[in-house]
């Protein structure tokens, strides 16, 4: 190394300055274009190999989806049976269809007017009970018994049942605890 050279105000510099020279180097922004390249440009050098790798696959999946779509294209609406059909053979089928509707239509129409007919015979027949239990309490006789005794006489739970039993009178369904064990360590 050099001896240091005092400069005018008494400054002594450490290094020699032909090591150093003054060079005006622009440390200014560039412009975000020339960031934006350098920082791919970097990445290119850093990770070309994934990125070309990464490509590669978009391209494959790309040709894999076109390929897909265009055959779910091809079997739907523009190729499927009625392109396929002259126009008189598609005008039958829809007159048939037009058909089969008005049948399954008239078959719901005599359904609902045979149950509008019913509902109507349920309807008079309430009516006419309630006229008579109306003529028996005039005639002092009290109105009919809202509860039936054929439905009052009808248990609906089992006489053998027993809640602690298990599934029936005396089963295999029956719960029983796990025997103690010794071997299950604690104090």
């Amino acid at each position: 190394m050099s001896d240091p050279v005092p400069d005018d105000d008494g400054v002594i510099i450490d290094h020699d300055p032909s090591e150093h020279p003054n060079i005006l180097t622009n440390k200014a922004n560039d412009g975000i274009f020339w960031n934006a390249f350098g920082y791919l440009w970097k990445m290119m050098e850093g990770n070309g190999y994934v990125i070309v790798i990464g490509a590669v696959i978009t391209y494959y999946l790309y040709q894999r989806t076109v390929t897909y779509l265009e055959g779910k294209a091809a079997s739907s609406g523009s190729g499927g049976v009625e392109s396929r059909l002259s126009p008189e053979e598609q005008m039958n089928r829809m007159e048939a269809m037009r058909r089969a509707r008005e049948r399954l239509q008239a078959q719901v129409d005599t359904a609902a007017q045979e149950e509008a007919a019913k509902q109507r015979e349920r309807d008079e027949q309430q009516r006419q009970e309630k006229i008579e239990d109306w003529e028996r309490h005039k005639r002092g006789l009290g109105y009919k018994s809202k509860s039936s005794t054929a439905a009052s006489k009808v248990s609906l739970k089992r006489d053998s049942f027993n809640p602690l039993a298990g599934h029936g009178a005396g089963g295999s369904g029956s719960y029983r605890p796990s025997r103690p064990s010794m071997n299950r360590g604690g104090g």
